[in-house]
């Protein structure tokens, strides 16, 4: 795991709040640690235990550890004991069970997710959406609601129904961060039944 903690290398980063997640970016390797660069101002203590993620070619590295030291927008991390490759692709994809409305211009649709990524999700409805039209969407999870536009880039029928997969837009880098943790934590419970 340790050839994946690099100068350059990319990660996102966080805490247990999800206000104080972002990304960083790694400045300095070190013999016991290694150095991060944050790339908004956030919230860190030392001792506090973090999570990060990083695509990888292997797919995405997942790993808990701890704050070693605090410089300003420089963190100083613990390299970590154990760690997880998730899946190979770029986000974690949960299967999910929720009833949503996706609304354009003239129409209301109601529609059901079948699964969620930070990146897009795929939905059943009654009726055929319209490739790359951008529906207005509002998804609950847990006590989080994420506001933002679909745009379905790919469909089938099947058995009377719709199935349509497709990606987020106008999407806030909170929104994507809350689901990139929800997805990920989700994933977690799954591969430690």
């Amino acid at each position: 795991m340790r050839d994946q903690i690099v100068k350059g290398k990319k990660f996102s980063i966080l805490s247990k709040k999800v206000d104080n997640a972002t990304f960083c970016t790694i400045s300095n390797v070190f013999e016991d640690c290694f150095e991060v660069e944050l790339e908004q101002d956030k919230k860190y203590e030392i001792d506090e235990t973090i999570e990060l993620f990083s695509m990888t070619n292997k797919g995405q590295l997942y790993f808990e550890t701890i704050v070693k030291g605090i410089n300003g927008r420089t963190l100083q991390i613990w390299y970590p004991i154990t760690y997880k490759y998730l899946q190979r692709r770029e986000y974690s994809r949960i299967v999910v069970d929720k009833d949503i409305i996706l609304k354009d211009s003239k129409n209301s649709i109601k529609a059901k997710i079948v699964d969620i990524s930070p990146g897009g999700i795929k939905v059943i409805t009654p009726s055929q959406l319209n490739l790359l039209n951008q529906y207005e969407i509002n998804i609950v999870l847990d006590s989080n609601t994420i506001n933002c536009k679909f745009e379905p880039i790919r469909m089938e029928y099947f058995e009377g129904e719709f199935v349509s997969s497709g990606r987020f837009s106008s999407i806030s880098n909170y929104d994507r961060i809350t689901l990139f943790q929800y997805c990920c934590g989700k994933q977690i419970e799954i591969s430690n039944k």
